[in-house]
């Protein structure tokens, strides 16, 4: 799988996260597809382009929303790593890991920047209401995170179709 192929697919789902935005909105949450991103390269390159794509997709979402720049990037890194540190014992088809792990590196991601966004000048207070919207995220992420990897590893099959690779790249 190659660089070109992974940062196209950062790109175009933070573009499709952008026009879903004004289409589901549930309480407020909108949905974030970039841990799906981060899970399939996680899950199937080799980590040094895992780490990429999180720090690629983590500057991008910091970047089209109203966060510091560089905020999104620590959690969805050691997301990919941790994800692609297990991907050799991991049922790499299995949707309830895809949902799980999506589910996961959201909730990762909301927390991490709600804590630090919580030690700024204007601390965000807890609350049950953003406590609630945090697990929404999550939910969110584990429903649509299935899906958005069956598609780019339909993409991906097609990108390689004609080529002499008959795997993805593993390491």
């Amino acid at each position: 799988m190659t660089k070109t192929f992974l940062f196209l697919s950062v790109v175009v789902a933070m573009a499709l996260q952008c026009v879903l935005a004004a289409v589901i909105n549930l309480a407020g949450v909108k949905l974030d597809l970039m841990p799906a991103v981060v899970v399939f390269a996680a899950l199937y390159a080799s980590w040094r382009r895992a780490i990429f794509v999180a720090v690629a997709g983590g500057l991008l979402l910091d970047a089209l929303s109203f966060q510091p720049l560089g905020l999104s990037v620590a959690p969805l890194a050691i997301a990919a790593a941790a994800i692609n540190h297990f991907q050799r014992v991991l049922y790499r088809d299995n949707m309830l890991l895809h949902a799980a792990l999506g589910g996961a590196t959201s909730l990762a991601a909301s927390l991490w920047t709600w804590m630090l966004l919580r030690f700024t000048a204007t601390p965000l207070p807890f609350q049950f209401g953003i406590v609630g919207k945090i697990g929404l995220i999550a939910l969110l992420a584990a429903v649509g995170t299935p899906l958005l990897l069956s598609l780019l590893n339909h993409a991906a099959r097609l990108a390689r179709q004609g080529t002499d690779d008959e795997e993805m790249e593993v390491f």
